[in-house]
């Protein structure tokens, strides 16, 4: 790898382009868990905010605890929640979800572009799905996002409470956990914490019930024909659990599920989300059984509504590459620098003039980097180069302007379409030798195959969009050097590296 390499990004066009099948979650829930029209569940999601009263604007949560049963059942509990965030304005949602229906060490994490219901589109947080890859305790798993109810059911509400904000200002970042212990659900947190990092005002929603008892869940601590006895019992359990969150500790709430085997689905997302906080103030907001609405608690399931507001831990570490080495402000320094560059090719006909002293000393090192133009979500531009062979600020002022009028695949930008573009810059890590194909991590690396003159890369986002394993990622960016399918399996030469992602939020 001793020569730079000049790329524009074939790939992008495809993984970039206007939401297509699969890039859209339809709803598994309309018509069953709640309405599927759209104005009956309008109104039965109004109903249910109305009937839980005010906001308390002295308590404002930043994580709720919420259940996901069917609106009938803890419909009521779960808006208790959800008035007391009526009046803020989150910058992203992040939904913390059990996973019923895959089985797997860690978290999955989805790369769409929207979650459909039937009250209209939520917009996906794609930029930090693709930050959680670069850990190795997020991967996908699509079967178990495409059957799943937990993250689905909380979707209306959202919509009922900020409107047309969900379709894009608002994002929600959906997370499945798995099988997971105390220190990967500590580092699972920080990887959260990293991915949303100068998104303002994050809301978090663990969802999970509480305990399912009875002889259809396999789970029966105690008998009792008695029902004032058996609800008493069912609280006291219930209970127990939730006094380990409302302290914050987290260590003595996987304890107790452990030695009363309690049946709460989310325990953990709940370890997790427990692990968000430097500190917190905690609020039982709510707690109801299915067996205040159906009478039945020979089986009957749980629900509580938590209200927690804290201080989330800052610069967690995680197991990968992260992006601290750029801060906030050089972001917005290299963004802007993008623009400028395009605007004064564009409109002045010339390079621009950079003021050295004004450049942050992390953009002044060398490195490589791609830098994306889209249009409305198509892409409209994409050429960056690999290497650390100029310094970054430099990289990125020469590949904007390439971006912008030297692909080979668009026309010149013209002067109408300048306000239009949305400028996306991926900033690589120095490539390195791959000793097996076994060792690419997807979603967390980007990858060149070499053979000879011939030279393909795709960036880490590109196989998340398009849920490609492995072996298909490996074999389409042979695809992209031009060689046989199978050359990584031939004497070519695999490198990976990383990206940090970002672009603007205008």
């Amino acid at each position: 790898m001793g020569r730079p390499i000049f790329l524009f990004c074939i790939a992008c066009a495809l993984a970039c382009g206007s939401p297509g099948e699969g890039q859209t979650q339809r709803s598994i829930l309309a018509g069953a868990w709640y309405p599927a029209d759209r104005a009956s569940l309008s109104a039965v999601v109004n109903a249910l905010l109305e009937s839980a009263g005010g906001a308390k604007s002295e308590f404002e949560p930043t994580l709720l605890v919420l259940p996901h049963a069917g609106y009938a059942y803890s419909g009521r509990v779960a808006a208790r929640g959800y008035a007391l965030v009526r009046g803020m304005n989150p910058g992203i949602i992040v939904i913390i979800a059990p996973s019923h229906y895959g089985f797997f060490h860690g978290c999955s994490v989805m790369p769409l572009e929207h979650h459909e219901t039937p009250l209209g589109r939520v917009r996906i947080a794609r930029e930090a799905i693709v930050k959680l890859r670069k850990s190795t305790l997020f991967a996908t798993d699509p079967a178990a996002h495409r059957q799943e109810h937990a993250v689905e059911i909380h979707l209306p509400f959202l919509q009922a409470i900020y409107g047309t904000r969900m379709e894009g200002a608002i994002r929600v970042l959906p997370i499945l956990v798995g099988n997971i212990d105390r220190k990967a659900a500590g580092e699972a947190a920080a990887a959260i914490i990293n991915a949303i990092q100068g998104t303002p005002r994050p809301l978090f929603i663990v969802s999970t019930d509480f305990t399912h008892y009875g002889r259809n869940f396999g789970y029966l601590p105690f008998t009792h024909t008695d029902t004032s006895a058996l609800k008493r019992k069912l609280r006291e359990l219930d209970m127990g659990a939730i006094e380990f969150i409302l302290k914050k500790d987290a260590e003595g709430f996987r304890r107790y599920c452990e030695s009363t085997e309690a049946t709460i689905c989310g325990r953990n997302p709940l370890v997790i989300a427990v692990s968000l906080f430097k500190s917190y103030e905690a609020r039982l907001l709510d707690y109801r059984t299915s067996g205040d609405v159906t009478g039945d608690y020979a089986n009957t399931v749980s629900y509580a509504a938590i209200a927690i507001h804290g201080e989330l831990k800052k610069n967690a570490g995680t197991d990968s590459a992260s992006d601290e080495s750029l801060t906030d402000e050089a972001k917005s320094f290299l963004l802007s620098l993008a623009r400028q560059s395009i605007r004064a090719r564009l409109f002045e006909g010339k390079g621009m003039d950079i003021d050295i002293s004004r450049i942050p000393e992390s953009c002044r090192r060398p490195s490589g980097a791609f830098v994306t133009l889209k249009i409305n979500g198509r892409l409209r531009g994409c050429i960056g180069s690999v290497g650390a062979q100029k310094p970054l600020f430099r990289t990125v002022l020469e590949n904007a302007c390439n971006a912008a009028f030297e692909d080979p695949r668009f026309p010149p930008l013209a002067k109408n379409d300048f306000p239009r573009i949305h400028i996306e810059i991926s900033v690589l890590t120095q490539p390195k030798p791959l000793s097996s194909p076994e060792d690419l991590v997807v979603g967390r690396d980007g990858l060149i195959v070499e053979l000879g003159r011939s030279r393909g890369l795709l960036l880490p986002q590109v196989p998340l969009e398009w849920g490609w394993g492995r072996e298909e990622f490996l074999i389409q960016t042979c695809r992209k050097a031009g060689l046989p399918d199978y050359a990584w399996k031939r004497g070519a030469r695999l490198y990976a590296f990383q990206a940090i992602v970002f672009g603007e939020t205008r």
